[in-house]
């Protein structure tokens, strides 16, 4: 009788959990995974962007084929950023989920705007993960999460959610995830740095005609969620040396000139050094680094330490525009005024507005680099290893 009786009581606590747990299981083909989100602020309205992903075109058919990747792109507005969201969701036909979201990007109007109410708002909602890719846009929301792939690949399959695998073979603007830009924005004196992507409608054809692809063609600059400035890429080439990360850059030498040595510079190392902090910081710049020659046009450098110094002498060319560039629209691209507050708070202190100060004096006292050409290709070899006559 007793055991019948505990047989009863298992049975009835079984059920009980497993229709409990049934109430909040939610089959997978009956939610809308967000794959990315996009705001821009226009006309005293925020608009809100979501892109859909159809997994059916990620995953391999019995057939061992792929369908043709299918995007949606909804648009919603409201008077504040959550507002425009809300708003798709009433054409949403199923639960958005959005613990699959990889990307977030954000036009200028709406960094001009406040970037702190959009980050705030990702954050206070538990499904959404802070691992998401930032990225900023000068163009159409719309237009980038519209932009596919190559070969009817999946949009995931772009730059807009896998920036590193492009950035590991041509470093430019180093690519930034949410969790680390909010850290960014609460560091005094930080300026943060978020590639910007444009939409290439002329590098890349299918059957001639023009196929759109992203492209990385500058960066918008924030300190302490203040929108300060956008730089388009060409006046940006001295980031790559300033910026912790850098996998691979390549430079040509002489720089602007059609007889050229391409060098490529891998893992460079740099470090700041204050060498004078009377009133007027004073920085060296110290950067180690290997590189490699990958090719050259009618090369006439002497020997290896010529090719070695007009190497260096490019590297400190663009780190000196860089900063003119910096000072030209008041921002602090270089992080010196958050090396100073890190490292020399006292400095730091007494110089205080120190952005100010850095960017109306010169604060670049000397370049120092260190720079070793290891190796290059059978076919060029005998250029790295020429003796210079003059020795």
């Amino acid at each position: 009788m007793m055991r019948n009786l505990r047989l009863t009581f298992v049975l009835i606590v079984l059920s009980l959990c497993i229709s409990g747990c049934a109430s909040d299981v939610k089959d997978i083909e009956k939610l809308n995974y967000a794959s990315a989100i996009g705001v821009d602020y226009k006309d005293g309205k925020y608009h809100g962007y979501i892109q859909f992903v159809d997994f059916q075109s990620i995953a391999k058919s019995t057939e061992g084929k792929k369908q043709t990747a299918k995007i949606w792109v909804g648009e919603g507005v409201g008077s504040s950023f959550e507002e425009s969201f809300f708003a798709l969701y009433q054409t949403a036909q199923e639960r958005i989920y959005w613990g699959h979201l990889t990307s977030v990007i954000v036009s200028e109007a709406a960094f001009k705007r406040g970037f702190g109410e959009i980050y705030d708002s990702i954050v206070r909602y538990y499904e959404f993960r802070l691992t998401p890719w930032v990225f900023g846009t000068r163009e159409s929301v719309k237009d980038i999460l519209s932009t596919g792939g190559f070969l009817g690949q999946s949009p995931l399959s772009t730059i807009l959610h896998e920036p590193e695998g492009i950035y590991a073979q041509s470093s430019t603007i180093k690519p930034i995830k949410l969790h680390r830009l909010i850290g960014e924005i609460y560091e005094p004196g930080y300026t943060s740095c978020i590639p910007v992507l444009a939409v290439n409608n002329k590098q890349w054809k299918e059957k001639n005609q023009n196929e759109p692809k992203l492209m990385i063609d500058g960066a918008i600059f924030l300190k302490n969620e203040a929108y300060q400035s956008y730089i388009p890429l060409k006046k940006l080439s001295g980031l790559r040396w300033m910026q912790q990360g850098t996998i691979r850059a390549g430079v040509s030498v002489p720089k602007n000139t059609q007889e050229t040595v391409q060098i490529v510079v891998e893992n460079p190392k740099t470090k700041l050094k204050l060498v004078s902090a009377e009133g007027k910081p004073k920085y060296n710049i110290e950067i180690k680094a290997k590189a490699y020659i990958v090719s050259q046009t009618k090369n006439s450098f002497l020997g290896l330490q010529q090719l070695t110094d007009e190497t260096k002498k490019t590297i400190d060319q663009e780190i000196v525009e860089l900063f003119r560039t910096g000072k030209e629209t008041k921002t602090d691209v270089l992080n010196l005024e958050h090396d100073l507050y890190r490292h020399h708070y006292r400095q730091w202190k007494a110089s205080s507005p120190a952005g100010e100060l850095l960017l109306k004096e010169n604060p670049i006292n000397e370049v120092k680099i260190d720079l070793n050409i290891v190796h290059s290709s059978s076919e060029k070899y005998s250029v790295s290893n020429h003796k210079d006559p003059s020795k």
